[in-house]
């Protein structure tokens, strides 16, 4: 990945990753960029599952293969009725249809697969990144009401770089949060981006590289402590410093041994 971003300074780095990577990127999000353009209501998202599930129904039938559904995200009439009606009632931004769906099938495995299939089909029709800069208008509030979210997790920008890229000593990781950060259609903070990193170190223990500790020294106001907690060795601080110029450094040093040592806040 850190060769894709070579000489690409202005381009979006999630198209270069998803475009050259897609391959290690789990499928969390739909990326056909064909079908997003087709489907921008949920709505028309389950009309083109139907169409999917009645021709394979007739391949299976052509074929001999009585009663075989190829595709079981919708493949219960339940299931259909449920998403049709749900995905009705989010394009409308309809909070109390979402409520009285919920009421009345809310506690069955059916609503539960239809709010799954939703789930993952709000992130392609309100897609962040194929929008970066405009901003989405989005029915928050009926999505909220059934629990689901356009929004990517971090765990899905940012693992793939800390399992594969860190290593190389690269700053992919560090592009990725500047692009999650700038794009006005994702809402994480740093802080969010921080809380996350710190556990994913403790269930990972993933080794954050010299280049990404230096983008964190300054981002964290040069917090010794913070560092730490991200799981960063000394030896890799003593290294991002040296990259750093001498005014930085000095402030690094001056906060945490000068004042610890003077028990300065």
């Amino acid at each position: 990945m850190g060769k894709i971003l070579t000489g690409h300074n202005n381009c979006d780095i999630f198209d270069e990753i998803l475009s050259e990577n897609e391959s290690i990127i789990n499928g969390v999000i739909d990326f056909n960029r064909k079908k997003s353009k087709q489907n921008n209501t949920l709505s028309s998202c389950v009309k083109y599952m139907d169409s999917a599930i009645e021709n394979e129904n007739a391949i299976g039938i052509s074929f001999g293969f009585h009663n075989i559904k190829f595709n079981e995200e919708l493949s219960n009439t339940k299931i259909r009725y449920i998403t049709t009606e749900l995905a009705k009632a989010i394009d409308n931004n309809s909070v109390d249809d979402v409520r009285k769906i919920k009421k009345e099938y809310g506690n069955t495995k059916e609503f539960a697969k239809a709010k799954d299939f939703l789930n993952k089909k709000c992130k392609d029709v309100w897609n962040v990144f194929d929008n970066k800069n405009n901003r989405l208008k989005i029915p928050a509030e009926a999505m909220k009401t059934l629990g689901i979210t356009n929004q990517p997790s971090l765990d899905f920008l940012l693992n793939d770089s800390l399992r594969f890229y860190e290593k190389d000593n690269g700053t992919t990781t560090v592009d990725i949060i500047n692009s999650i950060l700038d794009n006005i259609n994702i809402y994480y903070t740093f802080s969010d981006i921080y809380s996350y990193l710190k556990i994913s170190n403790k269930k990972n223990n993933y080794k954050l590289n010299f280049k990404t500790t230096k983008y964190f020294i300054k981002k964290l106001d040069f917090d010794e402590k913070k560092l730490l907690d991200l799981g960063i060795k000394q030896e890799t601080i003593s290294q991002a410093l040296n990259n750093l110029s001498v005014l930085d450094k000095l402030k690094y040093l001056f906060k945490n041994k000068v004042c610890c040592k003077l028990n300065i806040s």
